[in-house]
Order: structure tokens, then C-alpha cells, then sequence
């Protein structure tokens, strides 16, 4: 589609006038299109990052016509991007965005995974955290599901008894899936072993009963150490 994506990384972003407020028309038009968008950023945040030291930290994938200006960088050429975080050789992805009427079919793909994907292994970054969700599309482009808690307190203890039924429900829903996914990694991580047995005990735990809205075994097992989202 006579494209590149550069990746824009920490100091590099301030070299390049008006990128931060083009990446940040980038998100909001993600926001606009979709009848779900909320949005949670705003255009003094994305300045207060790049203008503090966390700006280091700051990788912005910027999509842009192949023959624009080369490899000079200009703000207003950019049309879609993704808004990442690298800390502790951990990548972070990501909020997407391409301003309306620029689309172009795959873009979305190629922009948040392949391209992420290929920094990664460039750069020796340890790994690569795709975002919440996404269901199986991830898990065949190479993701592989890792479990993850919240914690919450429902002062209502009728309403707390449903919600806790529920995640009851889910919690054994995503853990089998979960299972099934790790098993038949395209990855074949050495950790896939340990990761199923991590989720049996959550299984596990899911299932105790509940009594007067409180469970009879109140401990979660371990199942969030270090290792947990290496997979």
C-alpha cells in the first residue's frame, strides 16, 4: 500500500514538532468512530509524558506514505499509529488509531502486532504485552493467554453474592479456555506446562461453594508470581 511505520522512541519524540499532537488526534479518532469509544486520555497528558522522564519510556508507531519525506519524520504526514510503553524490556501495546477516511485493509494488524512484533526481536525486548481481550485472534498471531486479577469490595451483600457467582462462572469458563489455548500454543513455551497447572488451582478454587456471600476457603492460590505472564 506504498506505506512505512517508524517507530518513535523516547528523546526521538520531541525531535519531531507536533508528533505528540498528531498521535494524540491519532487516539481520539479511535474514540470518535466507535459508539463504545470513552475517552480516558487527553491531550495534556500525552504532553505531560513526552515533556517529563517518562518520555524514555514512550514508543509511538507512526504510519505515513512510503514517498512522504524519507526519513525526515513530519508530524502532519503521519494518518495512524499506536501509542506503546517500553519499561523494563517489556513492551506494552497499545492504543490504535487512523484518522478518518485513511483506512486501509489490514493496517490495524500490521501496525499493532507485526511491526510490534519485529521491534521486539530487533530491540532484544523480553516480551511483548499485546492488551487486554482480544480473544483467539491473538492467541494465533502468537499470544498466548496469561490470567490476570482485580480486586473489588461490594458493600451490598446481595448484590456482592451475584457478582461473586458470576466470576465464579467466568472464572471457570476462562481457565478452561485458557487451558485449551495453552496446550495447542503455536509458541510451545517451556512455561505452558506450569501455566496450565497455575490455572487448575484458580479452577479449583472457583469451585468452592459459597456460604452466607463468603467463601469457605478465602485464600487465592499463588498463581500471580513473576513467572505467571511470561507466556
Amino acid at each position: 500500500e506504498n506505506i512505512r511505520i517508524d517507530a518513535v522512541v523516547g528523546s526521538e519524540i520531541l525531535q519531531c514538532e507536533g508528533l505528540v499532537d498528531q498521535i494524540y488526534k491519532i487516539y481520539i479518532s479511535t474514540v470518535n468512530k466507535n459508539v463504545f469509544g470513552k475517552q480516558y486520555l487527553t491531550l495534556e497528558f500525552f504532553q505531560m509524558l513526552a515533556e517529563s522522564d517518562f518520555c524514555r519510556n514512550l514508543c509511538f508507531m507512526c504510519v505515513r506514505p512510503r514517498d512522504s519525506t524519507g526519513d525526515i519524520l513530519v508530524a502532519e504526514d503521519i494518518f495512524a499509529g499506536t501509542f506503546n510503553i517500553i519499561k523494563n524490556r517489556v513492551f506494552y501495546g497499545r492504543y490504535w488509531g487512523c484518522l478518518p477516511g485513511r483506512e486501509i485493509k489490514n493496517l490495524h494488524f500490521e501496525t499493532c502486532y507485526w511491526t510490534a512484533i519485529e521491534y521486539c526481536i530487533k530491540n532484544g525486548l523480553a516480551k511483548m504485552e499485546p492488551g487486554a481481550g482480544g480473544g483467539d485472534y491473538k492467541w494465533a498471531r502468537g499470544f498466548d493467554p496469561a490470567l490476570i486479577h482485580s480486586a473489588h469490595y461490594i458493600c451490598h451483600p446481595g448484590l456482592r453474592r451475584a457478582v461473586q457467582r458470576f466470576l465464579d462462572y467466568e472464572t471457570e469458563s476462562n481457565v478452561e479456555v485458557s487451558e485449551f489455548l495453552l496446550a495447542n500454543s503455536v509458541v510451545g513455551s517451556e512455561l505452558t506446562k506450569s501455566s496450565i497447572s497455575k490455572m487448575k488451582k484458580v479452577q479449583a478454587h472457583a469451585r468452592v461453594d459459597l456460604k452466607d456471600g463468603k467463601r469457605k476457603d478465602t485464600e487465592m492460590p499463588d498463581v500471580m508470581d513473576a513467572d505467571t505472564n511470561k507466556d
